[in-house]
């Protein structure tokens, strides 16, 4: 897919850290690593700041060329220590963000890319904005670039695309993106061009003067061409219905959108109004599911193309829950 950038209208500040509520998401059914994994780790590299932009940026480039499959299909996605990272599947979708956090998991490992990056694993991510606000809630997004950034685009409306920076060069920031009409592609900025948001800066101190054990840079399948086995995961999803918001109402009206089920003029804003649960009827109606306009076990399953997790009774939003707890705090500031 290639991104909108005909209009470029700020970004989508959340006035809010979801984290500071402990809502549990996603559960994750494996902690374990790999079987693979333990069994042939590469040898233990020592690690300078400087070491890592350069592995980064050199891993970043040598994709330069790939192009997506059908329907968005891309390589990036069948990484299971990816997937264990977000606690669901993204593939079939836009997948820029994929990309990005998938060269931090070959170059790094997922615990040392999750630190560096500040995204908590199964923290449901994959889209640019929520990439964006983890860097701003650590202070550590800058107007300026760095060898080794994620720099983040406006598009559509608020940041909705990401790639690396792996030059910088007087007045030009070079990048290299996935998703870049369709493919894996180097590209280059004047600093001061307008569609660029600002640039999240890794906590590069987490591997610096460590010795690490390195993935692989060709660690998805083994010399066969054959991939591991996804883990299994179960995704925890409140009931999400009129007058829900949040980031988790923006993923599925993300998903809804790319199904083909627009959700209103503002898109995937997290507030979950009538368009939403027009569009939720709509794609309920199509797989021919209880057609409530509730995002429950089932349309969720579907949504996320993953198993979810079905609670005993009815989860759902109290008085002093985090969804009105947020709210709340929404209309304080």
């Amino acid at each position: 897919m290639i991104h909108d950038f005909d209009e470029y209208k700020g970004a989508a500040e959340m006035p809010y850290n979801p984290k500071d509520y402990g809502l549990p998401i996603w559960e994750d059914e494996d902690h374990a690593p790999s079987a693979k994994a333990e069994q042939e780790p590469k040898a233990a590299e020592s690690m300078t700041a400087e070491a890592a932009k350069n592995k980064l940026c050199s891993y970043a480039l040598s994709q330069v060329g790939y192009h997506e499959g059908a329907n968005n299909w891309n390589k990036y996605a069948e990484n299971p220590d990816l997937q264990r990272w977000y606690g669901w599947k993204p593939q079939n979708t836009y997948w820029c963000d994929t990309f990005g956090d998938e060269c931090f998991v070959a170059c790094f490992g997922l615990e040392l890319a999750s630190r560096m990056t500040y995204q908590p694993i199964g923290s449901g991510s994959a889209l640019c904005r929520t990439s964006a606000d983890y860097y701003k809630e650590h202070g550590a997004f800058f107007h300026t670039p760095e060898i080794g950034d994620e720099i983040f685009f406006y598009a559509s409306g608020g940041i909705n695309h990401v790639g690396i920076v792996v030059r910088v060069d007087g007045g030009s920031v070079h990048t290299v993106e996935g998703n870049s009409s369709d493919m894996v592609a180097e590209r280059v900025y004047s600093v001061s061009d307008s569609k660029i948001a600002g640039y999240g800066r890794p906590d590069w101190a987490v591997v610096e003067g460590k010795d690490i054990n390195v993935p692989t840079t060709d660690h998805i399948g083994d010399a066969t061409g054959k991939v591991d086995e996804p883990r299994s995961y179960a995704l925890r999803l409140p009931y999400l219905s009129q007058g829900s918001f949040g980031e988790l109402v923006a993923a599925v009206q993300t998903l809804l959108i790319l199904e083909g089920y627009p959700c209103g003029p503002d898109g995937a804003d997290g507030d979950f109004g009538q368009n939403t649960e027009i569009a939720v009827r709509k794609f309920q109606e199509q797989l021919e599911l209880t057609a409530d306009g509730i995002v429950g076990p089932e349309t969720g399953a579907a949504l996320f193309d993953t198993e979810v997790y079905v609670p005993e009774t009815k989860e759902e939003p109290k008085a002093d829950s985090f969804w009105n707890n947020l709210l709340l705090k929404i209309r304080k500031t």
